[in-house]
């Protein structure tokens, strides 16, 4: 079936899932290249290889896995692509419309439900009412209609999955926010939100611009870091595979030591060892590797994702001033993974990228 594994990222997916099988909205926090878009697909059950090929698989065993078959089949993952927006446009009526159009796609994946011809028939009806209206009153109140008929008749717990929604949380209308809580108060806990972010919400706005919806994912925060080592064993795997070479056991353990899990060192490093046999020997020189153009790139990249407050924060804990970093910003690259326990200790997630750091 899929080339990814069923324990791909249960650290981050068993809690997720705890909290909507509760009701629970959240967000999840990560580092640039941390894959959160592709946690999305893989929580959506979007294979990339099974769907090229034309593969016939479930694509809700990702759910049942976590939630079991009954209760996967009352979730609905509703999955918001912020690239469809145009800003051009009324800002609330384009959200509400993308909104009940992301349900209706959402219906295609659950065509063996009972009466879902019926549903989709009178959500498309409403989509093109607020598709002809262009009015954001008119498509606040059909959604709202939507929401509370799919929840409260067809007995659907929604969740909405907005992926890259950094910019969309600074500059989206207080009153969106308010609206969004409302409707979510009139179906609790069966509508839900979970936000994937690179930033803390608090410092994304204040927070008393949008209070009543902050209530609602402050207390559930989740980080995304870099991949177990499972994971990462795994991305080896599969990257041997594509390149026809086989790594030794000692080789896979090292890059995993050395990359912290993080994917694009992953890959560099891998590519490094076998393309270049010399650098086998200098498996001890970490100055050696972190000097490397495709290393340096992908710490250049980290970099160039993370705030400065961050990135003066990572350069203060690589060199042991610890005493200086925010606490704000020392939970931010904690929870983004940058940051991590090792006996008793924390630890920059990757020993290379600690010195090149210092």
């Amino acid at each position: 079936m899929s080339t990814i594994p069923s324990h791909y990222r249960e650290e981050i997916l068993k809690p997720l899932f705890d909290l909507l099988k509760s009701g629970e909205s959240c967000y999840l926090i990560g580092a640039p290249s941390a894959g959160k878009t592709r946690l999305v697909d893989f929580i959506m059950g979007d294979n990339p290889d099974a769907l090229r090929t034309g593969e016939d698989y479930d694509r809700d065993w990702v759910k049942k896995k976590y939630l079991g078959e009954d209760i996967a089949s009352k979730i609905w993952l509703v999955r918001m692509d912020m690239n469809n927006m145009r800003y051009e446009v009324d800002w609330s009526f384009q959200f509400y419309e993308l909104m009940l159009y992301s349900i209706l796609l959402t219906c295609n994946r659950n065509s063996s439900m009972e009466g879902i011809s019926d549903l989709k028939t009178e959500l498309a009806e409403l989509d093109a009412q607020i598709i002809q209206s262009k009015d954001a009153l008119t498509a606040h109140r059909l959604f709202g209609m939507a929401v509370n008929k799919i929840c409260q008749i067809y007995n659907i717990q929604l969740c909405f999955l907005f992926d890259e929604f950094d910019v969309t949380y600074q500059t989206m209308p207080k009153e969106v926010f308010a609206q969004l809580r409302a409707i979510r108060d009139a179906n609790k806990y069966r509508l839900l939100f979970v936000l994937f972010l690179r930033t803390l919400p608090e410092k994304l706005r204040d927070p008393r611009e949008n209070e009543s919806f902050f209530e609602l994912i402050s207390r559930n925060m989740l980080g995304l870091g870099p991949y177990s080592k499972r994971d990462t064993l795994h991305i080896i795997s599969q990257l041997e595979k594509r390149r026809d070479y086989n790594s030794p056991k000692e080789h896979r353990e090292w890059i995993y030591t050395v990359s912290g899990g993080h994917p694009g060192l992953i890959q560099a490093l891998f590519n490094i060892l076998k393309e270049q046999p010399q650098s086998i020997s200098q498996m001890k020189d970490m100055e050696w590797f972190a000097k490397q153009e495709t290393v340096r790139e992908e710490f250049r990249k980290i970099l160039e994702g993370l705030s400065t407050e961050e990135v003066s924060a990572l350069r203060s804990f690589a060199n042991g001033d610890i005493q200086s970093i925010p606490p704000s910003t020392g939970r931010q690259i904690k929870a983004k993974g940058l940051i991590k326990p090792l006996n008793d200790h924390i630890m920059l997630f990757s020993p290379m990228f600690a010195y090149w750091l210092r």
